[in-house]
Parts: structure tokens; sequence; C-alpha cells
């Protein structure tokens, strides 16, 4: 597959204009007008004008199509092996700048936060690189032993992150304090590790981070174990969510403090639910069923996907539901094709993997893993759904798989099938 040795960026116009140079056909592009069913008239109060103004930067650098990408401030770490191996670049970089010691890490368990990548060994252990600093902290097995280390990049169980905080679950068994649940946070030069003093009754399932609340939300079974990073000798808030369905194992979303989830009820299927650890509530989003993965922004904004019957799956996609909280009714994407006549090319605003800016300026669908047929990226500020072009030339919409943003950045793998180099997206 034919990649620059240069990282570049092309402007729609750009593609146009270069074509015409060459001689050549130009591109075809979508008609990219109002394309969300809005089948509930929720337009969010944004415009339908998508990615207009963004566009892609490839590199050649090659990335395994199962490891994770995460974004931070301005650098991208990226997995290389099939198991272990993780490098990381800085923008305008064409290869990798290298991590010492790198097939000590787990390709697809890792955290950026700001310029630091937190990393999971293949020990279980934690280690803090610093990339401005070029420094490296490693967190002794004493203090944290990872429980477990999850295979895949959306598996439910990972380290998360958010602000500059990393939630951990530990096996009680193996740390000398004894203590499960720890936060670290790495906003200093050494990192604070934050034990928090009463355990869950049993192994927890997985975890997230809320660093605007601050809390650390974990899963046990059924129930939601609530704590007070400021206060961690206090015991956590429990939240046994037995009774509207338990939780399922999609991985949950926690920002200023509500907990977007999954639970099953028999004879309603998988629902997307909202739990507000302000009170207790329990609420149920607007379109259920629902499937695949879920994003939550600090905004408020956020995906997931319905799976309301057969009319909502098509191939390994799912309608995308998006919103901005408090509003529970979200906006249902319709069901206009990439490209008439043919299913397998995809659909406007429908995908499996998802991810949003943390201000909830932009909303990201793509693929995850290999890249597909119809793994496009698709980007919304709130209304329709659109694709951008393919910088490489290879088609006239940019593949992309496994998204990351933060308010500045969108990374991802591009390409495809196992066929995947880096891109991204600087935010303006």
């Amino acid at each position: 597959m034919f990649r620059s040795k240069v990282p570049y960026a092309l402007t729609l116009s750009a593609i146009f204009c270069s074509a015409l140079l060459m001689g050549m056909e130009c591109p075809m592009t979508p008609d990219v007008g109002n394309m969300n069913g809005n089948d509930n008239g929720n337009t969010n109060g944004n415009d339908n004008t998508g990615g207009a103004n963004l566009s892609a930067v490839v590199t050649d650098i090659e990335v395994r199509h199962d490891g994770r990408v995460a974004a931070g401030d301005g650098i991208i770490a990226y997995g290389t092996g099939a198991f272990s191996g993780v490098d990381y670049i800085e923008l305008g970089d064409t290869a990798g700048r290298g991590i010492a010691n790198s097939s000590n890490f787990r390709s697809s368990s890792f955290v950026v936060l700001g310029k630091k990548i937190i990393l999971v060994g293949t020990d279980f252990s934690i280690t803090i690189f610093d990339t401005e600093n070029d420094t490296t902290e490693n967190i002794d097995l004493t203090d944290i032993r990872l429980q477990n280390i999850p295979v895949g990049v959306t598996s439910s169980g990972q380290i998360r992150g958010d602000g500059m905080y990393v939630g951990t679950m530990s096996d009680d068994g193996e740390v000398t304090d004894g203590k499960i649940v720890k936060v670290i946070d790495v906003s200093g030069a050494n990192a604070n590790i934050i034990s928090f003093d009463v355990n869950p009754p049993s192994q927890p399932d997985q975890l997230d981070v809320d660093a605007s609340n601050p809390h650390v939300a974990v899963v046990d079974g059924d129930t939601f174990y609530v704590y007070d990073i400021e206060n961690p000798d206090d015991a956590p808030m429990e939240f046994d969510v037995s009774a509207e369905g338990g939780i399922e194992d999609t991985q949950i979303q926690f920002k200023n403090g509500m907990i977007l989830y999954h639970a099953f009820v028999n004879g309603e299927g998988t629902l997307a639910k909202l739990l507000d650890t302000s009170d207790g509530t329990v609420t149920d989003l607007g379109e259920n069923p629902a499937d695949a993965q879920l994003c939550l922004a600090q905004s408020g904004a956020y995906i997931y996907f319905v799976d309301r019957d057969a009319n909502d799956s098509v191939g390994g996609d799912q309608r995308s539901a998006i919103g901005t909280l408090p509003t529970t009714d979200p906006t249902l994407a319709g069901d206009t094709q990439v490209a008439s006549g043919t299913d397998n090319l995809g659909r406007f605003g429908w995908a499996f993997n998802c991810t949003v800016t943390p201000d909830g300026d932009f909303f990201f669908l793509c693929g995850g893993d290999s890249i597909g047929t119809s793994s496009w990226l698709q980007v919304s500020t709130g209304g329709a759904f659109t694709l951008l072009p393919d910088p490489s030339g290879l088609d006239d919409n940019l593949r992309a798989a496994d998204a990351h943003a933060t308010n500045n950045l969108v990374a991802f793998k591009m390409g495809r099938n196992t066929d995947a180099t880096l891109a991204y997206i600087e935010i303006p």
C-alpha cells in the first residue's frame, strides 16, 4: 500500500485542484447535506456541516491493526505488535521516537494524559513515561499489580484515564496494603498513588475515572462503587442497579457524576442507561435496545448505538444515536447509504466504534481493529455525519479504525484490513 514518506494534509479543495492539474477526473464526493434521519427532530442546536473544515495528516508509520491508538497533548501513542510493543510520535514526525524496553509493554493497554504515556507491563505492572522530559517512572508491583490485562482495545477492565488521573484495579493478594482500587495522580514530577481504604466485595470487573468530579467508579457484579478521590479513606457510595437489569460488560463511561452504561432486561434486551451518582437516579436513554460501544464526553455529549430491530444493523455496523446531556432523547442516523445500491459500503451515521471531543464540538465514528469496507471516519458537529476525503487517493473517502479524540486532536488507524498506518487530524 502506497504511503508518502512525509506526512501531509489535504483539504477537499486541494484534492480537486491536484486532480485537475494532473488531467484526472476529480473524485466524486457524496451529498453530505442533512443525512441524519433526526427521527425525533432533535438536532441539538448544531449545524450539519460535519467535518468540512477538517483535513487528515497521513504518515508512513505502521500501526498494529489490533493495537491501541491514543492522543494526548501534541503526542500520539500507538501499539506496534500483536501482544506487546508501544511507540509514540509528536505531531509532524515521520517515524516513531521510541520507548525504552517497548517490548515489555502491552500494545492494546495504555493511556495518554497530557505529555505522559501510562504503560501496562506484560508483568501486570505500571510504568509512566514522560515524553516531555524523557523520563520513566516504574510503579513497584508491591504497590500496584494489575488484576488482569484485557486483550481487546475496547475491552472492559483496562486501566482508565481522565484529566491527570489513572484508575487501576490491583490484585489484593499481590499488593502490600491489600487495596484493590487505586488512582495514580500523574500531574506532578513523580506519581502519587491514592489507595482507597474500603475494598469492593470482590475483584471488580471494570472502572472509569471522572476527573472533573473527581471520583472513580468501579463495577462489581451489578453494583457501582463510587469513590471520592479527594477523600480516599471514606467508604464508597454504592448503587445496586440489579433491579434495573444489572451492568453489562461494555466499558462504562463516567463524566461529571454521570455513568453511561448497558444493562440487560429480560424481554427488552440490552438497554443504554444513565446513572446520576448525585442521587442514584437511573434513566433509560430515549431509544433502546442498544448495542456496541458507548462514548460520553466531559461536556455531556454522548454517542451510543441502537439495536431496536433488524433495520438498525447492517453487517457489523449499527445505527448511531447522539446527543448532549441533559437531553436523553437522541438524534438517530438515517438510512442514507454512502454508495447507493450497496449496503456493504456503509451508511452515514452507522458504525461500531466512537469517540467524542471532551468539549463536545465533534462526534466521530469509525471501525475497529481490521479496517473494513464500511469503516469510514465519520464526523458530526451534532447533526448529520459526513465523510472526509482519503488523502492517499486510494478511494474517495477516508477509512479508519479505533479513533481517539482530545479537544485539539483525533488520532486513528487508516488503511485496508490489517494493513494499517497512523493518521491524525488537528482540530482547529
